[in-house]
């Protein structure tokens, strides 16, 4: 089994390797044959990563989430699924290209630092707790689609703007659209962690003890929400939209990656699970 997930690991990687070579096609040259080579390239990758999941469960004996190697891989599965089906209800095929190498990037984490034969954790025998994973990985996974869009706001603006029309003016969509997706995610997002943030600490108050609350990455968790709540309310409030709302979720997102991973990894005392 521990041969074969390995495999399977590395065989996920490759397939998104594949698959962005394919949006990259697409993108330079927006082609029938290019979007159907997009297609079954990001639907094989599904496959097999959820192929991998399944399979990675069954050696844990649990679901995939009991660190950050194994939430980041889980993550990545979900994202993609989010975007796979957002692609497919827009018939628009231009943002992987800026969205598959973070997946590659946070699989290729995952797949180096992963370890299968590690023990489990004792909170992971309470499914709540396994839910509570879950439902954050769904709002960083929305959260990571409005960077995304963002990230093609600002890109598009800056051409527009320029007034030297070249190829993100060619092959992205409308500044309104992208605008529109962008801040529907974050609503998403922020409702979905909301919900995550407080059954954590729900079951904080039954696992651990001690000033708990005061660890670096509940910290940086709650700075992560407060980011995302000012996008929001700034949006309602004060009419912050385009590159402005675009900024806000281009810092909510790197700082919710470094939180995620740095500040959990090296810094979290009753977070991380060891």
């Amino acid at each position: 089994m521990k041969t074969l997930l390995f495999f399977l690991r590395w065989s996920v990687f490759l397939s998104y390797v594949i698959s962005f070579w394919y949006y990259l096609s697409y993108f330079k040259e927006k082609r029938d044959q290019s979007a159907r080579l997009v297609r079954v390239g990001l639907l094989g990758a599904v496959i097999i990563h959820s192929v991998y999941l399944v399979l990675l469960g069954v050696k844990l004996t649990h679901l995939p989430v009991g660190d950050v190697y194994q939430v980041l891989t889980t993550f990545s599965w979900l994202s993609v699924l989010v975007y796979f089906i957002l692609e497919k209800r827009l018939q628009e095929l231009t943002m992987g290209v800026f969205f598959i190498p973070i997946v590659l990037a946070l699989h290729g984490i995952s797949s180096v630092f992963i370890d299968v034969d590690k023990p489990l954790a004792e909170v992971l025998t309470d499914i709540f707790f396994e839910v509570h994973v879950a439902i954050m990985i769904s709002a960083y996974a929305a959260f990571a689609i409005s960077f995304i869009t963002s990230v093609m706001y600002i890109l598009l603006a800056r051409e527009m703007q320029s007034k030297k029309l070249g190829i993100f003016f060619e092959r992205l969509p409308s500044l309104e659209l992208i605008d529109r997706l962008s801040n529907q995610a974050v609503n998403i997002g922020l409702l979905v962690v909301t919900v995550g943030i407080l059954m954590g600490l729900y079951l904080g108050l039954d696992v651990w003890e001690g000033s708990w609350a005061w660890d670096p990455k509940l910290l940086a968790v709650a700075i992560s929400w407060f980011i995302y709540i000012v996008h929001y309310l700034t949006r309602k409030t004060i009419g912050w939209q385009g590159r402005r709302a675009a900024l806000v979720s281009v810092i909510g997102f790197n700082w919710l990656l470094f939180s995620f991973i740095i500040v959990n990894l090296f810094f979290s005392k009753f977070h991380n699970f060891q």
